[in-house]
């Protein structure tokens, strides 16, 4: 019998993590995947941004500001 270790969760409370999470729903415009599809019918593409602040680099700035590392 092979054992398998016990998974790890703790990367997600990692800084790392967190901007990820958030960075992907923002980029969604604030929808869970489920409202997304059902509005669009598609994931954003890897430029495409539909977050309320414009653009990625908008919103990476104001997301640091309010959460350092």
């Amino acid at each position: 019998m092979v054992k398998v270790p016990k998974k790890d969760y703790a990367y997600r409370s990692t800084w790392k993590h967190k901007f990820s999470r958030a960075r992907n729903l923002a980029q969604r415009g604030g929808l869970t995947k489920k409202e997304m599809l059902k509005k669009y019918g598609r994931f954003p593409r890897k430029k495409e941004w539909w977050g309320e602040d414009g653009s990625y680099e908008k919103w990476k700035e104001k997301w640091v500001a309010e959460n350092p590392k």
